[in-house]
């Protein structure tokens, strides 16, 4: 098994929090698609820069276990293509296995 972590703001760029049941449309697809998942407690805070911008944000991190990136690498790729549009991003950071990938 491989532990994935997916990040996902808890607001929106314009500073607009996401409703609890915003983030259960997520965490059914989360089920759905791996069979369970883990929010971890707290928040991350982060920021990023673009066009001279800079944003902060808090994010969730929620954890899935995966049987293989090649197994469930399309499930993977549809959670991740659904959590930037769901939560209104350009990009989502996923980490596994010592790597992170902004998708």
């Amino acid at each position: 098994m491989i532990e994935v972590t997916i990040l996902v703001p808890l607001a929106s760029n314009e500073g607009d929090a996401f409703s609890a049941d915003h983030h259960l449309a997520f965490e059914a697809l989360l089920l759905e698609s791996f069979g369970g998942f883990t929010r971890l407690p707290g928040h991350a805070l982060g920021g990023w820069v673009d066009g001279g911008v800079t944003y902060l944000d808090e994010t969730a991190p929620y954890v899935v276990f995966v049987g293989g990136l090649i197994q469930q690498g399309d499930a993977l790729s549809k959670v991740i293509a659904f959590a930037k549009h769901h939560y209104r991003q350009e990009a989502i950071t996923a980490r596994y296995l010592g790597v992170a990938e902004i998708i």
